[in-house]
């Protein structure tokens, strides 16, 4: 399935240009700079904003088109914003069932209220009022609510950026959650990189009101506007245990470790497949194995080319591991010393507590 936009939009100097289909399936981010685009055509999606000539279409159902105009109760889409926006006068329970019931007598129940108190870890919560609720633990009621909404379609607009970084971590596994054990595709909408690359499985790279770029997140932090923010690569592994606070993980033929995750109770989350993120600065490179060096992962690469780097002395080394992309950023002059080439075979040194 896929989600079909077409939107023209003039604002002062502003103009939005989207004729795009965007993928339903896992967590699609919206990624750009500030004022690049990313709410409004967000908003346009949900029908919040009204724009003269836009298509819209999830699915086979059209949302908007010429004089069609679906409003956004019809649209089954559940909305997470910045601020939780939760009824002050209610309680954490009674704002989880607001509309719930009368929703229920009409719509298909996919979700009950015990399955996402369940998911969200909100039962100490229910009886307090907004107010004594955490930065967190408001976002974490606003996302029952939504979910509670049976929806088809989750937008997230920047869900993560009224909250410090404690909140922040404290909710990312919930977010994690929601998306492998729901099956409800989520469009998230965001400027942190970080938060992009803990969720999302495609990111769509927005820039001055067009998309710039779309595709899986792995091939899309190939891209130089993300490697000028600060290059990275993600990784896919299976979980082969732990072992001495260290977990074990098996990408391909190869395996890899790093420190084991201490999961707060608040926040228990233990997956079997696991994603990586590897700063492409934490990657160096070795022409054979090491047998005197601290660094136990040692994984066997080829060179799959080379990019330039927003420094004028280094450059992007493109890697590929068990049919992965992995980048490593190296000086020039250690690309020259050691003679790298495309299609060679090396071995990428990563250090266990590099690993994310």
């Amino acid at each position: 399935m896929t989600l079909s936009v077409q939107l023209t939009l003039q604002r002062g100097d502003f103009s939005l240009q989207i004729n795009n289909s965007l993928p339903l399936q896992g967590v699609t981010a919206l990624f750009g700079r500030s004022g690049c685009g990313k709410t409004t055509l967000l908003r346009a999606i949900a029908g919040l904003d009204r724009h003269a000539n836009a298509q819209v279409q999830f699915a086979d159902t059209v949302w908007q088109r010429g004089n069609t105009f679906m409003p956004v109760h019809q649209r089954r889409i559940g909305m997470v914003f910045q601020e939780s926006s939760l009824l002050p006068h209610l309680t954490v329970q009674q704002n989880l069932l607001y509309g719930f019931n009368r929703l229920a007598k009409q719509t298909p129940i996919q979700l009950q209220p015990e399955q996402v108190i369940q998911l969200l870890e909100l039962t100490p919560l229910l009886q307090q009022a907004p107010e004594q609720l955490s930065g967190g633990q408001r976002q974490r009621v606003a996302l029952g609510r939504a979910l509670l909404s049976q929806p088809e379609l989750l937008l997230l607009d920047e869900p993560l950026a009224s909250l410090d970084q404690q909140s922040r971590s404290e909710i990312l596994p919930f977010l994690q959650r929601i998306a492998s054990q729901t099956g409800i595709p989520m469009l998230l909408v965001s400027h942190q990189l970080d938060d992009v690359v803990k969720l999302a499985d495609q990111l769509v790279l927005m820039k001055d009101g067009r998309i710039h770029s779309q595709g899986t997140l792995q091939q899309q932090l190939l891209q130089p506007e993300l490697a000028a923010i600060g290059a990275m690569s993600l990784l896919r592994a299976k979980s082969q245990g732990s072992h001495n606070h260290l977990l074990k993980l098996s990408l391909g033929q190869q395996q890899l470790q790093l420190p084991a995750p201490l999961h707060s109770d608040s926040a228990n989350y233990s997956p079997t497949c696991y994603r990586l993120r590897i700063q492409a600065r934490d990657v160096a490179l070795s022409l054979a194995p090491l047998n005197d060096s601290s660094v136990s992962n040692q994984l066997q690469v080829s060179i799959s080319g080379f990019n330039s780097a927003p420094h004028p002395a280094e450059t992007l080394v493109q890697l590929t591991l068990e049919g992965q992309p992995l980048q490593a950023l190296l000086t020039k002059q250690s690309v020259a010393r050691l003679g790298l080439q495309v299609g060679q075979q090396v071995y990428a040194q990563i250090k266990a507590v590099a690993l994310d």
